[in-house]
């Protein structure tokens, strides 16, 4: 069984009807599209889950530490003063950079990568006093390690001479590192885009 539609105008109204719905479904899943590929591209700046797992086991050793009655826990209460909020400022900005190391060495980027900028530029303004705020931590860690070294309590010490070295580690490599993953992108977002290849 066939069916006509009878009045031209019925017919035109319908025909319109129809391609602007298909219209607007084509352009909510491009958006939908566009969205999934910038979450895709910014979901790479992220902590990698090394460094995550390194300062949360260092959170959690300095909380035992600070649980221990006299002068151990005393200093390990004042060292978790000056490291909590400066863990915190680096976890904004000096780590997530290094999500993206693995990717542009590789050479891929996606304009999703320039969200990185700000962290770095952020990085490189507060620097010199991240490094000062190194000095004040590695002066309240000798604090902790003196009063351990007198408790004889080693599991402190132990933990005193893994944040000496995390903080060096930090200075040496990862700053830095974090610093040039902010080059590398300014200057890929700079470059001109490479022509498309012409068919043969």
């Amino acid at each position: 069984m066939s069916y006509r539609l009878n009045n031209p105008r019925m017919s035109a109204a319908a025909v319109l009807l129809v391609f602007s719905a298909v219209s607007v479904s084509s352009a909510s899943a491009q958006a939908a599209g566009h969205q999934a590929e910038h979450h895709a591209q910014t979901a790479q700046i992220r902590i990698p889950e090394a460094m995550h797992a390194e300062h949360a086991e260092i959170h959690s050793e300095l909380v035992n530490a600070m649980k221990i009655p006299g002068r151990v826990g005393a200093a390990a209460r004042a060292l978790d003063a000056v490291l909590a909020p400066h863990f915190a400022r680096e976890e904004q900005i000096a780590l997530p950079p290094l999500g993206l190391l693995a990717p542009l060495s590789r050479g891929q980027f996606t304009p999703g990568m320039r969200d990185v900028l700000p962290m770095t530029d952020s990085l490189r303004a507060e620097l010199p006093r991240m490094l000062e705020e190194h000095k004040t931590v590695a002066a309240a860690t000798q604090r902790l390690r003196e009063a351990a070294r007198a408790a004889g309590n080693t599991a402190v010490l132990n933990f005193a001479d893994k944040l000496s070295l995390h903080a060096q580690s930090e200075e040496e490599l990862f700053y830095p590192a974090a610093l040039l993953v902010g080059e590398v992108v300014r200057s890929r977002s700079a470059a001109p885009a490479a022509p498309a290849a012409r068919p043969r």
